[in-house]
């Protein structure tokens, strides 16, 4: 990691990519838009056939590419931009954004006004409907499933105002440099999808605490990288919130409320409600990974609780309660 003296600008963008230059031609000129100027991009290119590499080196010759030599998955590509990048603050973007003007300008601004926070979330607009919330921060439940908040509502007061909020994405939030520092990087063995959820609930664990600030705005397509590749999405989805739930769960929430057996009930629906939608292999293989790694995770897990620095209480308030019935899992699945 550099030292404040070795910082060369604010900000590191760091934009992970798979086979995504049509994202890119979406993503890069509004970048160049910005109000804010003390920025580098760097694009980490995860082996991509589809001329990305060619496209960025004529069109935007100022953008740093770190090409890896194939898919390593998200959490890799963006810890190999992480540790290239110059800057205090780090942006991390997906491709299949397109960000407002004053995009960085106002992460920045709020990155440093609040001292508290580690992160920074802004406000993701769906890309298509630009009415619609994407994300106004993030939050999770008690069995291990994350929430986008306010995504599909409409967008208004109640998502105007700045507040406290328990997650970021890593597909458009700050992060700043301490949490890296202090916290480590991300975990490459979730490849990808859900190790950004991870990486703020061990921040959080260690006392840092993310913001929303609704000025800052980018346009979102959903998924448009994962929904090509659907049933390794749902089993990476599947094995990776069972690996955040024996990570950074604090033995406290599973005592509550019987948070135990509710995340076993929902494990188990899970294989069941997969398979109907004809992916029982998916599940079932996140099954085997859980147990084939479990010393590896109990590992992790006593690591990262061993350096929690904060009250259980505080902790177990920021998620969300799960009620379980008969019906519920039936209808919902998960």
């Amino acid at each position: 990691m550099l030292s404040r003296q070795e910082y060369r600008y604010i900000v590191s963008v760091i934009i992970p990519n798979w086979n995504g230059e049509h994202l890119l031609k979406l993503c890069l000129p509004s970048l160049k838009k910005q109000t804010f100027k003390d920025f580098e991009i760097i694009v980490v290119d995860n082996g991509s056939g589809d001329g990305s590499i060619d496209y960025i080196k004529k069109y935007h010759q100022k953008v740093v590419v770190l090409p890896l030599d194939k898919n390593y998955g998200f959490a890799a590509a963006v810890n190999a931009g992480i540790k290239k990048g110059k800057g205090r603050f780090l942006v991390l973007l997906n491709n299949d954004t397109e960000v407002d003007k004053d995009y960085l300008f106002f992460l920045v601004k709020s990155a440093e006004e609040q001292k508290q926070a580690g992160f920074i979330a802004p406000k993701m607009l769906n890309f298509y409907k630009r009415d619609l919330i994407d994300s106004a921060g993030d939050t999770i439940d008690v069995v291990g499933h994350p929430y986008n908040i306010g995504m599909h509502q409409k967008d208004g007061d109640k998502f105007s105002k700045p507040r406290e909020v328990f997650m970021v994405t890593a597909g458009g939030g700050l992060f700043k440099k301490e949490v890296f520092d202090k916290v480590g990087l991300f975990d490459e063995d979730y490849f990808t999808y859900m190790e950004d959820v991870d990486l703020c609930l061990r921040a959080q664990l260690q006392g840092f605490r993310g913001w929303y600030e609704p000025r800052s705005i980018a346009y979102h397509i959903h998924k448009a990288t994962s929904n090509r590749i659907k049933p390794l999405m749902e089993y990476w989805q599947f094995r990776n919130m069972t690996q955040n739930i024996i990570k950074n769960y604090p033995a406290a929430l599973f005592k509550k409320n019987l948070n135990w057996l509710k995340i076993i009930l929902v494990n188990l629906n899970t294989v069941r409600f997969l398979a109907i939608h004809g992916y029982l292999w998916q599940g079932l293989k996140a099954e085997i990974y859980i147990l084939l790694n479990l010393p590896k995770l109990l590992k992790k897990r006593s690591e990262i609780q061993s350096k929690k620095t904060v009250a259980d209480d505080y902790f177990i308030s920021n998620f969300i309660e799960k009620r379980i019935t008969f019906f519920g899992l039936l209808k919902k699945g998960i």
